[in-house]
C-alpha cells in the first residue's frame, strides 16, 4: 500500500516513514474497499452476481482507482448481456493502468468482431423500444420485442425479467416462471426475479384455495349407511305420491301446457325474436361507427410512429455510420488505439456531442460510457485543440481557428483564452453573435482580469 499523498511505500505504523502524514483513516478505508472486493469476489463465483454488482460499487465508492473490482464489475456486467457498462469499466480500468492489464485482452476479444458489436446494439435498441411498449401498455409488440432481444442477447438478465414481468400482467404464469427460474440459475441474487416468484407462488396459492373449496365433500351417515357427496349438490327429495297420481298429474300438465302455456309461449318467442333482430341491427350500427372511429386513430397513430420513427432514425439511421452508438464505439476504439491521437478521436465523438441530448436525456446504456470517456478526455483534447487554434488565430487562419477553438471550448468550456480567442476569430469572421456570447463567457469565467477588460472592449464595439 502505498502513501495517498507522496506515494512512498507504507509500512505497519500509523505514519507515512516519508512524509510523516496520518495514514489510519486512509488504510482503514483501503481495508474496507479490499473486504468489499473479496466478498464480491466470492458472490460472483457462487452465481450471485447482483450481490457482487454491489459490493464492487461499494468497493469502487471508498478507492475508485481498483483495478481489480473495476475490471471483475466488467466481467460481471458482461455476464448478465450489459457489454456497454462492462466496456465502460475496462475502458477505465485501462486508463488508471495501461500496462499488464487483462482488461486489454476483455477490449480486444470484444472488438475483434464488428458483427456480434452490431448484434449487441442491437439487442440494445430492441430492449429499449420494448420498455416503451411497456409504458405504452402494448404487452404483445413488448413480447415480440424482447424475444428478438433475448434471441440476439441470450445472456440479457433484463430482458428475461421484463418478459417475465409481461407475463405475470397477462396471467401466464408458467412462462413467467421458467423464464424466472433459468435468471436465478445464472443470477442467484437476482432480487427482481426473486419478487416476480414470490408474487406468482402468491397467485397459485389463491387460485389452489379456490378449487379446494369447490372439491369439498359432505359426510353424513343415513340407514346406517355412510353418505359421500360434493357440498354443492342437493341430495333430491324424496316423493310421497302414488304412480296413478303421478299419471293423472302428467295427464293435466300436458293439457295445460298445450291449451293453455303453449300460445302464450309462442307469442313471447315471436317477441324475443323481434328484439334480438332489432338488437343486433343497433349493435351492427355501433361497430359500423367503432369501426370508422378505429381507422381514424390507425390514421394517427401511423401519424405519430412516423414522426416518432423520424426523430428514431435522427440519433440512429439506417446505417452503422449514421449511428450515435457506432460513432461512439469508434471514439473509443480510437482513443485505445492511441490516447495522443486527439483528431481521429475528434472525428467520431463530435456526432456523439453533437447529439449529447441522447446520452443526457433518455436512459440509454450508452449514457455512462458517454459521459466517462467525456470525462476522460477532456483536459487533454481541450489543451490540444486551443493549442492548434490559437496558432492558426496567430497565422491569420480564422477559419481553422475558429473550428479548433469550438472543439476545445466542447471538451473544456471553462477555458477562458480558448473563449477569447474564440470570440477574436468570430470577429474577423463577422459573426457578431457567436462573438458576443464568447466575450460575455470570458468577463463571467475570469471578471477583474486583464482579459475581461479586453473582452469588454470587443464587446462594447459590437454593440
Amino acid at each position: 500500500m502505498i502513501c495517498y499523498r507522496c506515494g512512498a511505500e507504507l509500512t505497519t505504523h500509523n505514519f507515512c516513514p516519508s512524509c510523516k502524514s496520518d495514514v489510519r483513516q486512509y488504510k482503514q478505508i483501503m481495508y474496507a474497499a479490499n473486504r468489499m472486493y473479496n466478498s464480491g469476489l466470492e458472490k460472483a463465483q457462487q452465481r450471485d452476481l447482483s450481490g457482487a454488482v454491489r459490493d464492487l460499487h461499494q468497493c469502487l465508492k471508498l478507492n475508485k482507482e481498483h483495478v481489480d473490482a473495476r475490471n471483475l464489475l466488467g466481467l460481471v456486467y458482461f455476464e448478465t448481456g450489459e457489454v456497454a457498462r462492462a466496456l465502460g469499466e475496462w475502458t477505465i480500468s485501462m486508463n488508471l493502468q495501461q500496462e499488464d492489464n487483462i482488461a486489454d485482452q476483455y477490449i480486444q476479444q470484444l472488438q475483434a468482431s464488428q458483427n456480434d458489436l452490431n448484434t449487441l446494439n442491437q439487442a440494445i435498441r430492441k430492449y429499449n423500444l420494448a420498455l416503451a411498449y411497456c409504458e405504452e401498455g402494448s404487452d404483445d409488440l413488448a413480447v415480440v420485442q424482447l424475444k428478438r432481444v433475448l434471441s440476439l442477447n441470450p445472456r440479457f438478465l433484463k430482458a428475461s425479467v421484463l418478459l417475465a414481468l409481461v407475463y405475470i400482467h397477462r396471467n401466464e404464469y408458467d412462462r413467467a416462471s421458467q423464464l424466472l427460474k433459468k435468471v436465478l440459475r445464472a443470477d442467484r441474487g437476482n432480487t427482481l426475479a426473486c419478487r416476480y416468484l414470490d408474487e406468482i407462488s402468491a397467485a397459485g396459492s389463491k387460485s389452489s384455495e379456490k378449487k379446494s373449496k369447490k372439491d369439498e365433500i359432505v359426510r353424513y351417515e343415513r340407514d346406517n349407511e355412510l353418505i359421500i357427496q360434493p357440498a354443492n349438490v342437493k341430495e333430491p327429495r324424496q316423493g310421497s305420491g302414488v304412480f296413478t297420481g303421478l299419471v293423472i298429474g302428467l295427464v293435466l300438465g300436458a293439457a295445460i301446457l298445450f291449451f293453455l302455456v303453449m300460445p302464450s309461449r309462442l307469442q313471447s318467442a315471436r317477441e324475443e325474436y323481434e328484439e334480438i333482430l332489432r338488437t343486433n341491427s343497433e349493435t351492427m350500427d355501433a361497430q359500423n361507427v367503432t369501426i370508422s372511429e378505429l381507422e381514424s386513430s390507425l390514421a394517427s397513430l401511423q401519424e405519430d410512429y412516423d414522426e416518432l420513427n423520424a426523430q428514431y432514425q435522427g440519433f440512429f439511421g439506417d446505417s452503422d455510420e449514421d449511428s450515435l452508438g457506432e460513432a461512439l464505439l469508434a471514439a473509443v476504439e480510437a482513443y485505445l488505439t492511441d490516447p495522443s491521437d486527439y483528431e481521429t478521436f475528434h472525428s467520431y465523438f463530435s456526432l456523439c456531442m453533437e447529439g449529447e441530448e441522447f446520452f443526457t436525456e433518455n436512459e440509454s446504456s450508452l449514457a455512462g460510457l458517454y459521459q466517462s470517456m467525456k470525462s476522460l478526455v477532456a483536459e487533454g483534447a481541450g489543451s490540444y485543440f486551443y493549442n492548434l487554434g490559437y496558432a492558426a488565430y496567430n497565422s491569420a487562419d480564422y477559419e481553422t481557428g475558429y473550428t479548433d477553438l469550438k472543439a476545445a471550448i466542447a471538451y473544456d468550456d471553462s477555458n477562458a483564452d480558448a473563449w477569447y480567442y474564440f470570440g477574436r476569430c468570430c470577429v474577423e469572421l463577422e459573426n457578431s453573435d457567436e462573438a458576443k456570447e464568447a466575450f460575455e463567457t470570458v468577463i463571467e469565467l475570469v471578471p477583474g482580469t486583464n482579459r475581461a477588460s479586453w473582452a469588454q472592449s470587443y464587446l462594447d464595439g459590437l454593440e
